[in-house]
């Protein structure tokens, strides 16, 4: 009647093979029971693995490096100090004590693999876990009494060494369930409760033990500047405890993995640090307690049955960046409790450059770490930058402000100076930059910049130096000449009187040679001030082409033209003399020979455009920098097409900002 009473394998069990199957006794109901004959999802048969398959299918991966991390504590708390004077190698009891954790690591390796007996089940690995470690949880209790009761560190007995904190750690860690151990959460709600409570416990403890010790210093003797230190100390432990303890309680996530973190990067301090006893020892009789607890605290925090108590719907990196916020807030508690430290020691009549840097330093890393704590919880994007900025100050003044407490004679530094200057600024960073979905979100959503998406990294990059603004030059008064004051009182042609000249007589008119397509009946002399300039972008064409080929004198070279008196008039003032530059009909390009009596007629105005650049050279953003800085010297008139120009640098749409010219003002506020 084996088969009707046995409750059958456990989830975590082999299930017997076929041969195994087919040499069961027929059952009650007097029926041939052949397991080889059924197929694989047949009633007959409990759930687990195939015959052959890998035994360990359906481990998550954290459940390995669980019992890998454990196994680690276990094995490096043996070679730190146990209490004021032992390791915990030299204590019979915790090597005892220890063995058992390590091999209860083994036991559900051993249940799937069949090494244990058919009535084994899930529960019974998880039982059989919580008694394996019990004992190394009563031995770290009964050392802590032991400190209370004794308080005194001279006798050998006193203190509780960083050992029983590792040791303590990885023994809950090999106690707790495992992800895959785990049933649903509405039929296994017991095991979150359960560890919910041994946290609830721990934390317990390491407050009411601050709280004791900061009242037994009331008889050690010192003077009430230190006492007040001493209780600044059992503040900032009650902060780094019972603060993620409390958020935990509250179901909040990102409190837990706060506590997880402030624990992993205790146990690096603590192996780091194992020959400074300011951080390898808490004592009652030291007034200090509860920090060497925390590790304990974040081993049972990340327990996945109390991870579950935490679960929210929220996205990961809403519970990323309140970790770094809640972070900060644990800066700015440990930050003022150095400086106040450092007060009140001062104020005792303590010496030392350490003092003065704790405070300041103290101050300024509190300073940041709010200014960033507000950022980052008002805008994640935009305060993600000054949230890590503040983390590597913090990190800079803490690492200095060790270098002078190890260097000054008489000074040393403590468990939470070293939290200041590397774990809490690294938890910061790790929460605002390791996680995958808050590296991705944080790239998809980048911070506005401050200069224009259109102009070029002045700060990073190298650009050309802007040209200097050129210096303006004094207005001149207009001066009236031959052809009245304005623009064109020059003449339309452009060219003026020369200096010692006499303007002509506005009775006689000039002289000047007539354009081929000028009319043949305009042969008649009229003064030149009566024709009415019409601009015309036409270029004129000569008529006559010397055959020989001719040097074309630029615009700037050209003199004067020669003014002749007109046919039957007289004029009091003297002729121009006769320029031989301008006596080819070459030249002037457009102009035919006549005779000395006609009065000429003027070709249209045209403005002088500077050769080489042109306004779609400007425009074009492929243009090299270097080109833009010299078009807008040499082409002036080109100047707000560079303005609009997307790749103009910043200092020359500053430089091109200071002329006032209206144009390219325009140019610049179409870019906005």
């Amino acid at each position: 009647m084996t088969n009707e009473t046995d409750p059958g394998p456990g989830p975590d069990q082999l299930p017997r093979t076929p041969a195994e199957g087919a040499e069961e006794a027929p059952s009650s109901g007097g029926a041939a029971k052949v397991s080889v004959a059924e197929p694989a999802g047949g009633a007959a048969q409990g759930p687990g693995p195939a015959a052959g398959s890998n035994p360990f299918v359906g481990i998550p991966v954290s459940d390995y490096v669980r019992d890998g991390v454990a196994a680690l504590l276990l094995f490096v708390s043996l070679t730190m100090p146990w209490d004021a004077g032992h390791k915990a190698s030299d204590k019979l009891e915790v090597i005892l004590v220890t063995v058992v954790s390590l091999l209860s690591l083994a036991l559900p390796y051993l249940a799937r693999t069949g090494a244990l007996p058919t009535t084994w089940t899930v529960h019974t690995t998880r039982l059989a876990r919580l008694v394996a470690n019990a004992p190394y949880v009563l031995l770290a209790a009964v050392y802590v009494v032991l400190d209370l009761v004794n308080r005194s560190v001279d006798n050998g007995w006193g203190g509780v060494g960083t050992a029983l904190s590792l040791g303590l750690a990885g023994a809950l860690l090999a106690a707790q369930p495992r992800q895959a151990e785990l049933g649903p959460v509405e039929q296994d709600g017991a095991a979150s409760r359960l560890w919910s409570s041994i946290l609830t416990v721990i934390a317990g403890v390491a407050v009411v033990g601050a709280l004791i010790a900061f009242l037994l210093t009331f008889s050690l003797g010192v003077s009430a500047l230190l006492t007040l230190r001493f209780l600044v100390a059992g503040a900032v432990t009650v902060a780094l405890v019972g603060w993620p303890v409390w958020g935990i309680v509250r179901r909040d996530e990102a409190w837990r993995l706060v506590l997880v973190g402030l624990g992993v990067a205790l146990v690096v301090l603590f192996v780091l640090n194992t020959s400074n006893v300011l951080v390898s020892f808490d004592s009652f009789a030291l007034g200090q307690f509860g920090l060497l607890l925390v590790p304990a605290a974040a081993a049972v925090a990340s327990s996945p049955a109390l991870a579950r108590t935490t679960a929210s719907p929220s996205s990961p990196v809403s519970t990323w960046v309140a970790v770094a916020v809640h972070t900060l807030d644990l800066v700015v508690v440990v930050a003022v409790g150095t400086a106040l430290s450092g007060v009140l020691t001062l104020a005792d009549g303590g010496r030392g450059s350490v003092l003065i840097l704790s405070i300041v330093f103290g101050l300024l890393s509190a300073g940041a770490a709010f200014v960033a704590r507000r950022s980052l919880a008002r805008d994640a994007v935009s305060g993600r930058t000054l949230a890590l900025g503040a983390a590597g100050v913090v990190a800079i003044l803490g690492i200095v402000l060790l270098i002078v407490a190890t260097n000054q004679p008489g000074a040393g530094f403590g468990t939470s100076l070293l939290l200041l200057a590397y774990g809490l600024p690294l938890l910061v960073v790790f929460a605002l930059t390791v996680p995958a979905e808050v590296r991705t979100h944080f790239a998809e959503n980048r911070p506005a910049s401050p200069i224009g998406s259109d102009a070029a990294p002045s700060a990073y990059v190298w650009q050309p130096p802007a040209p200097r603004p050129a210096r303006p030059k004094p207005a001149r008064e207009p001066v009236a000449g031959p052809y009245g004051s304005g623009s064109y009182a020059t003449g339309p042609d452009g060219y003026g009187p020369e200096a010692g000249e006499h303007e002509p007589d506005p009775l006689a008119a000039p002289s000047r040679p007539t354009p081929a397509q000028a009319p043949a009946q305009a042969q008649q002399s009229q003064p030149v001030q009566q024709v009415r300039y019409q601009p015309s972008q036409e270029p004129t064409q000569p008529v006559r082409q010397d055959p020989r080929p001719q040097t074309v004198r630029p615009v700037e070279q050209y003199q004067p033209t020669q003014v002749l008196p007109a046919q039957g008039g007289s004029s009091s003032h003297p002729v121009q003399p006769v320029v031989p530059e301008r006596s080819g009909y070459a030249a002037r390009p457009g102009y035919a020979a006549q005779s000395v009596g006609d009065t000429a007629v003027l070709p249209p105005y045209q403005d002088p455009q500077p050769a080489g650049f042109s306004a779609a050279q400007a425009l074009d953003p492929s243009t090299p920098l270097e080109v833009l800085a010299q078009i807008v010297q040499e082409a002036p008139h080109l100047r707000p097409q560079v303005a609009a120009n997307p790749s103009t640098y910043p200092a020359l749409l500053e430089w091109l900002g200071n002329l006032g010219d209206p144009a390219v003002d325009a140019a610049l506020r179409s870019r906005r």
